[in-house]
């Protein structure tokens, strides 16, 4: 251990958790990977506008403004085989008060402009 770190873990009191940074070559702290790094901007900001998107519907589809209706999200609709996204959606909506069918096909659109 370097003695900086040394003096971290003696002045750390019971109880306290103390994290080592450990730094890169160039002396700076190494840092952890951000979700910026892994979808660029315009990606998330697309998640973000399909997951409101799909919660409005929902709460139109059954009807309601609080959470009375089956959490959905755009990473469990990405999660199912493409091929049988269509009829799992149908099922999983099934007590919805008004029709499906459009949803479940708008869905199925966006789905397929996301990076997975």
């Amino acid at each position: 251990k370097s003695r900086s770190s040394k003096r971290m873990a003696e002045s750390a009191g019971p109880g306290t958790k103390v994290q080592f940074v450990e730094a890169a070559a160039d002396g700076k702290p190494k840092t952890k990977n951000q979700p910026t790094q892994r979808y660029d901007r315009k990606e998330i900001q697309k998640r973000l506008d399909i997951e409101n998107w799909m919660e409005q519907q929902l709460k139109d589809l059954y009807e309601c403004q609080e959470d009375s209706y089956p959490e959905l999200d755009i990473d469990d609709v990405l999660t199912i085989e493409e091929s049988q996204r269509e009829e799992k959606l149908k099922a999983y909506l099934k007590d919805a008060k008004k029709p499906i069918e459009g949803f479940v096909k708008e869905l199925m659109e966006k789905a397929l402009t996301i990076k997975v």
